[in-house]
This record gives C-alpha cells, structure tokens and sequence, in this order.
C-alpha cells in the first residue's frame, strides 16, 4: 500500500481505470455467457414466433421485453423496427395505390401492383436484416470499446506520472545538488510506481478486449441466424396483417 501510495496523485484515476477494467470484464463473462447454444434458441425462436403469429405483434413484444438474453433482445429490436417500418408502409399507400393505377392504365395490369408490393417487401426484408445485425452487436460489444479505452489510456496516465516524477526528481537535484540519493528517491519511486501500475492495468485489459471481441464475433452469427427467421416470420405476420385490411 505505501508502495502504490508513493505513486502520487495520479494513482487515483489509475485506481478507478482498475475498478472499471475489472468489472467491464466481469460483465462481458456474464453476457456472452447467457448467448444460448443452438437448441435452446430454437426453442426460443419458436416459442416468439408461435406469440407472433397466434397472438400478434404486441403479445410477441410483450414475451421478448419479458424475456432474457441475447435473442429476445434482437427480436424486441426487430418488433419495434417492423412496427415502425408499417406505419411508414400505411404512409405511403395512397402513393403506392396511385403507382399501381397509373400501372395499370399503362398497359401493365396486375404486374404493377405485384412489382410495387415486392419492392416494398425487399426494402423492410433489408431493413429488418441490418436490424439484427446492429442489435447484435449492439449486445455483445456493449462495453468493449469502453474496455479498449481504458487499455490505451492506463499506460498514459502512467507515463504521465513518470514524467511527473522525474520534474520532482530534477527539482529536488536544482535544490539539494546531487550528493543525497534520498532526494531523487521519492520523485524516481513515484514515476516507477505509476507506470508500472498503468502497464499492469493495460496489459489485461487490451488481452481480455480482443478476447472478448473475437468472441462476439463469432457469436454473433448465431444471433443473426434466428435474428433472419425472425424477420421472416415478421413479414409473413405483416402480409397476413395487410391482407386481413383490404379484405374488411
């Protein structure tokens, strides 16, 4: 303790880059250990999409806010962008029933509206798609870049305090001349003192950031698998939903 106090004020931020490195750390463990294996998400896959197709958009939302874990939290990320991509859809139906007039009188028959109906399908199939791959790694990156921050500012800080110490050395040599090595020794313990705490610090902290990020990458395709299912369950509820409105 009086060796890590002898590090001066510095010692301080230092201390609380430690006490976040750790517990960063500690969250990723707990995270990325609750990404389910393959059958435990399918199960969880059909349980949502049999809520989404039986009950609706809402109960669905309802089950996933309710739930834990990575894929309930894609699929909740999924129900809110589906919902908003309908209203947009509902927006924009005079224009498109114009588009599919005008088609029509043209020569084109049917053909336009089907034209027009698939090019509204493609558009929320994309949209629906980079949903689940932002919402991924939304989840499993959450707090890596905070991690790599205080990897790279840790050793900073620490030849920060190094550069202290050594003007608090060559100060006590201007006024005390160099014949006393207890002169020098308290500015000289204190720039060892910091960066060997902000290399000890950094040098976890950067190894468990890749580690962590490796791992997400390669948990993330297992999101986006059911992520993709799930928006295609979404479209389906959506079609189902639109042709219920035109036949009423």
């Amino acid at each position: 303790m009086e060796t890590l106090m002898s590090g001066g004020i510095l010692m301080i931020p230092l201390g609380i880059c430690a006490l976040l490195g750790l517990a960063f750390i500690i969250e990723r463990f707990v995270v990325l250990g609750k990404v389910p294996d393959d059958d435990t998400a399918q199960s969880e896959f059909e349980a949502a999409e049999r809520i989404l197709l039986n009950e609706g958009e809402v109960a669905a939302a309802q089950h996933c806010n309710a739930g834990e874990g990575p894929l309930n939290f894609v699929f909740a990320s999924l129900l809110k962008r589906f919902d908003t991509l309908m209203i947009e859809l509902r927006e924009f139906k005079d224009t498109n029933d114009r588009l599919a007039q005008m088609a029509e009188k043209a020569g084109a028959g049917s053909l336009g509206n089907f034209m027009i109906q698939q090019k509204e399908l493609s558009d929320m199939k994309e949209e629906l798609v980079l949903e689940t791959e932002e919402a991924g790694k939304s989840y499993l990156g959450k707090s890596l870049v905070l991690l790599n921050t205080i990897g790279n500012i840790a050793p900073l800080l620490g030849l920060l305090g190094t550069i202290l110490g050594m003007i608090t050395a060559f100060e006590a040599i201007a006024v005390a001349g160099t014949g006393d090595p207890k002169v020098v020794a308290g500015g000289i313990s204190q720039a060892l003192v910091t960066t060997a705490t902000g290399l000890s610090i950094a040098i976890p902290a950067i190894v468990a950031y890749r580690f962590f990020a490796r791992r997400a990458d390669g948990l993330r395709g297992r999101l986006e698998v059911y992520g993709h299912a799930f928006a295609n369950a979404l479209l389906i509820a959506g079609h189902n939903q639109m042709d219920r409105a035109e036949a009423s």
